[in-house]
């Protein structure tokens, strides 16, 4: 099974040097909008660069999900 790597970009790059096994991209990009959500819903900032980015094992950037306010009409 694949390992991505999910990092988190807040003012400055938090690595993910464990990374996680999804099946495919698809799933990758589920995980990373979810924890994109509880991370805007944890720490509310009107901040548009905060982002949560998937790398693959290769360390290939596959998506970006952006850490929105849950309160705003935008979608991930």
């Amino acid at each position: 099974m694949p390992k991505y790597h999910f990092e988190i970009v807040d003012g400055f790059r938090l690595e993910d040097p464990i990374g996680q096994d999804c099946g495919s991209d698809a799933q990758a990009r589920s995980v990373a909008k979810q924890m994109a959500r509880q991370i805007a819903e944890d720490i509310r900032r009107d901040d548009n660069d905060r982002k949560v980015i998937v790398l693959d094992d290769n360390g290939a950037e596959v998506y970006k999900a952006p850490i929105d306010d849950p309160d705003s009409n935008s979608s991930i």
